[in-house]
């Protein structure tokens, strides 16, 4: 039988979501603790790979097993076995055809801004003591809808066979306490694009670019782009699917 689940986690002290085999992976964590509570060895399969120190909030992932489970129990016993920073919910069992990655309608990554120091945050935001036009950055944002091609915003490594993401939605919004936030939603992204994007649009802020975030785009070139911004400020925030297949 195959089960869904979804996962939070903060990612500091991780290598990533996905396995590898130098540093500890939210995957691998989740992968020994099932084998542990199942007594059978099990694989978990996620909705997409996040790079060191990113952070999420509703990951979905699934794995596969030959008798049926209690969901509840199964998750109590991971979350009591699991470290202090990964935590799972929402387990049910789907239809074998569901695949964490494959029948994902959406996903949606925020990434957090602080205007100030602040210990409570300093692994959570990325905390920006300069100056930066964000009226600016809002207009430059509304080129993102639609599905565009992003070789721009790719990093090297990357194993992605298109670079074209749908975008569904895109903005900033401000907060009372200090804080930004970039919101995107589209149907996949590539490997890094949201750093990439988001400290090209940070670069264009602040002055440092010229260009506009549209002919960046355009120029297909990761010379014209600017910094990458750093994971600590990005959150998978949560991955959609349809309704008829899972919630």
């Amino acid at each position: 039988m195959r089960y869904f689940f979804r996962v939070e986690y903060d990612g500091t002290r991780f290598g990533g979501w996905q396995y590898q085999p130098n540093a500890i992976s939210v995957q691998q964590l989740i992968n020994e603790s099932l084998t542990i509570i199942l007594r059978t060895p099990c694989s978990v399969t996620g909705a997409g790979r996040t790079d060191a120190g990113v952070h999420a909030r509703g990951q979905a992932a699934h794995f596969d097993v030959d008798e049926e489970i209690d969901t509840e129990r199964v998750t109590s016993s991971l979350n009591a076995l699991l470290p202090y920073d990964i935590a799972v919910y929402g387990m049910t069992a789907v239809n074998a055809d569901f695949h964490a990655r494959y029948s994902a309608a959406s996903r949606e990554y925020k990434y957090y801004f602080a205007d100030r120091k602040s210990p409570l945050s300093h692994k959570r935001a990325w905390t920006i003591y300069y100056p930066v036009d964000w009226d600016r950055i809002s207009r430059e944002i509304k080129c993102l809808s639609g599905p565009r091609d992003f070789t721009a915003f790719c990093s090297s490594g990357a194993d992605s066979k298109s670079m074209v993401c749908d975008i569904s939605s895109a903005n900033v919004s401000a907060h009372g306490d200090g804080t930004r936030i970039f919101t995107i939603r589209a149907n996949r992204f590539i490997y890094k694009m949201v750093r990439s994007l988001t400290g090209t649009l940070v670069d264009i802020g602040r002055g440092r670019l010229n260009d506009s975030l549209d002919d960046i785009i355009a120029s297909m070139d990761r010379n014209r782009a600017g910094e990458t911004a750093p994971a600590c400020g990005l959150v998978l925030e949560w991955v959609d699917y349809p309704a008829e297949v899972c919630r």
